[in-house]
């Protein structure tokens, strides 16, 4: 049981830390406040772009620890507003996150 608990903070953290690509383009995952995330004792996960240039930024989203089916592309302007993917914690309780795949 600590192992994966071990395993999924660190997945966790990793998970939330920003990607640099050439000199000027950063993504990151963020927390924000959230009412309805609030509501289940999570945050709101939403995916921060910072770069001079259109990029394309592809997700993987992990459920309960495990890696899903769920591998997303988002096209980022560089006047996008953060993109809301999701509550750390789903209405059952259940622990999700995402990673960043690739930025491009």
């Amino acid at each position: 049981m600590r192992l994966y608990l071990y395993a999924s903070l660190l997945t966790l953290a990793s998970s939330l830390c920003a990607a640099e690509l050439s000199g000027d383009a950063r993504v990151a995952l963020i927390e924000d406040d959230s009412a309805e995330c609030l509501a289940n004792d999570g945050k709101l996960i939403r995916l921060k772009g910072g770069a001079k240039k259109t990029i394309v930024v592809w997700l993987d989203r992990w459920f309960m620890g495990v890696q899903t089916a769920d591998h997303t592309k988002h096209v980022m302007q560089p006047e996008d507003e953060p993109i809301a993917l999701g509550c750390s914690v789903t209405r059952d309780g259940e622990k999700q996150h995402w990673t960043i795949a690739s930025v491009r």
